[in-house]
């Protein structure tokens, strides 16, 4: 299909990284022709060194975004296949942490945590009529789907389910690493995460964190094991 023009802008603004205490700042936008299509995003972060050996770091992330053309499905009716497109209106926010930690020269800890979530709703359907037509509003025919027990929006001809969503999940690595000689580490890795997903959902972001304490975890356990050999 024939999407309009996008142009992306960017800032970023940074205190001196030698320092014990830095700080960081950035944006980006992006917007398209037609208005068709908006997304904002805000990132700021702080590390503190407390000490030569030990690093604590955290970044917060926030955008919103709409999307007019965003497709939702492909459904078929008297033979021929409708194109189906809606206007989708996104929230995301996420957080990172980090700490690093050089107990000695051989031997440190690193951790890293990521709480994460995004909220989607629809609304301002389409169908596709003209994929590539010089005049923006030809390209498609605006719909008004009936939703049926908040799960699918219904047609005369055709169906489909509701696109709203919730996406919420958590990554966190913790890793050991002990150099026991030179060139020879051994590495123990806790790996969890939780995922959380609702479609259709429309709940917001604030509940992502009762949400995912819910949510039973996935636990992973790895060793590796490295030995140099001297030729």
């Amino acid at each position: 299909m024939l999407t309009p023009s996008n142009w992306i802008e960017t800032f970023t603004l940074k205190t001196d990284q030698s320092k014990k205490l830095t700080m960081n700042f950035s944006t980006i936008a992006s917007f398209s022709g037609e208005h068709s299509y908006n997304f904002n995003d805000y990132t700021a972060g702080i590390s503190v060194r407390p000490a030569n050996n030990f690093l604590l770091s955290m970044n917060i992330d926030y955008s919103r975004k709409t999307d007019k053309l965003q497709y939702i499905d492909t459904r078929v009716s008297n033979g021929q296949n409708r194109y189906i497109l809606g206007q989708l209106n996104q929230e995301t926010l996420g957080l990172t942490f980090r700490i690093d930690y050089n107990i000695t020269p051989e031997i440190s800890l690193q951790y890293y945590g990521s709480p994460f979530a995004t909220l989607g709703r629809y609304n301002n359907y389409k169908e596709i009529t003209n994929a590539r037509d010089n005049d923006y509003n030809n390209r498609f025919k605006i719909i008004q789907p009936v939703l049926v027990n908040g799960d699918t929006y219904k047609m005369a001809d055709y169906s489909f389910r509701n696109p709203d969503f919730n996406f919420n999940q958590f990554r966190s690595n913790l890793v050991f690493r002990w150099e026991y000689k030179p060139g020879s580490q051994i590495f123990l890795v806790w790996s969890n995460e939780r995922t959380d997903w609702l479609n259709p959902g429309n709940e917001p972001l604030h509940s992502a964190a009762g949400r995912l304490s819910n949510t039973a975890p996935n636990n992973i356990f790895l060793i590796k094991f490295n030995y140099w050999f001297s030729i």
